[in-house]
């Protein structure tokens, strides 16, 4: 590291430690990326697919990227009401040009897949993604900055959520029910190898006898997750897990050479599947309820629907579970109070951050 990249590197930190006042940089593109599918099953075999996808620039020529997937069991419309089943997935993107908040609300995932059927199941897959293009430019980092000087930098990831498990049945095998939350960010730069700068999931899967347990791979923070049993306050499900994801931050590092520009690409997918037979799966990342109340509200009425929002809504805002993954946090107070899903520098370049809601505002705690 030369020496001047030393110091610019020092001189970012220490504005950051006195001021945390922002650097400009130059957004000199962003596009914009969702697609949602879901896929019927009946008797194990595959059926209707439905799939939408949108991009902007290409198929879309403006924002915000709104796409949403819908399957209904077709015995079910024709009247037979054995063969309940129903399927959404939801996904946003929005230009974060244009939300005037301190953490940008792009990106949104909603999804619900649940069957009274015992012969039919989902599989759902949700995809938002921004693909931006900056540049720093000498003095930008710092005044010793200039062209070439290699300069460290801190992103963060916002992430804001919850995945749910449910089914009326206690003793419910729910063995290959699961939601899966997937963040990854990924550098470019022309003329050099992708650098994924960030890359982590968390998973809540169901298990034998209505149990439902959690997994965790890659950079995914793990220490504040809530894993909680709502089945001892919801009168329409036996089984209720959900796994919150309670306003987290982690922090990565990448570096950037002043005068170059390069792409940060963020992704953030979800991956649910349910099982037949009075069972559902849920996910909410960022964004009201709106496909959990249409799925649960057709297959098992309104009031259902009303209530078990009203539940997963409350534990979100006050988690009263355990820890998902035991460990001891012993500097809890470092991590700040975000909302929304997304990332950004700390030095102020606003790179992939927030949630955009579909409907009704929600309110964020904000850094």
């Amino acid at each position: 590291m030369s020496r001047r990249t030393v110091q610019a590197s020092a001189l970012v930190a220490v504005v950051l430690a006195a001021f945390s006042l922002p650097a400009a940089a130059e957004i000199v593109s962003i596009a914009g990326y969702t697609q949602v599918e879901v896929t019927e099953y009946r008797s194990g075999t595959q059926g209707d697919t439905d799939r939408v996808t949108e991009s902007y620039p290409g198929t879309a020529t403006e924002l915000p990227l709104q796409v949403v997937a819908r399957l209904i069991s077709s015995e079910f419309i024709a009247g037979n009401e054995l063969e309940e089943a129903a399927a959404a997935v939801a996904a946003q993107f929005a230009d974060p040009r244009e939300l005037a908040s301190p953490n940008p609300e792009e990106f949104a995932i909603n999804l619900a897949l649940n069957s009274i059927s015992e012969n039919i199941r989902y599989q759902a897959r949700a995809i938002t993604r921004e693909t931006r293009s900056v540049l720093y430019s000498a003095g930008e980092l710092g005044p010793l900055s200039s062209d070439g000087d290699v300069v460290d930098l801190t992103g963060r990831l916002f992430l804001d959520g919850a995945l749910t498990l449910i089914a009326e049945d206690s003793t419910k095998d729910l063995t290959g029910a699961h939601v899966i939350l997937r963040v990854t960010v990924v550098k470019r730069v022309d003329g050099h190898a992708d650098e994924t700068v960030f890359s982590g999931q968390v998973e809540l899967h169901g298990a034998a006898e209505g149990a439902a347990g959690v997994a965790a791979e890659g950079s995914f923070p793990t220490t504040q997750l809530v894993l909680s049993n709502l089945a001892i306050v919801s009168p329409d499900f036996a089984a209720f897990h959900v796994l919150i994801i309670p306003n987290i931050s982690i922090d990565y590092p990448y570096t950037a050479t002043v005068g170059e520009e390069f792409t940060l690409e963020a992704t953030v997918e979800v991956l649910a599947a349910n099982v037949p037979g009075d069972a559902g799966v849920a996910a909410v990342i960022g964004t009201p309820t709106d496909t959990l109340t249409q799925v649960i509200g057709l297959t098992q009425g309104t009031q259902v629907a009303s209530e078990t929002v009203s539940a997963l809504g409350e534990e979100r805002e006050n988690p009263s579970g355990e820890a998902a993954f035991p460990q001891t946090n012993l500097f809890p107070f470092l991590l700040p109070l975000c909302g929304g899903l997304g990332f950004e520098t700390l030095i102020g370049l606003a790179a992939l951050v927030g949630i955009k809601n579909f409907a009704s505002p929600r309110g964020y705690l904000r850094k």
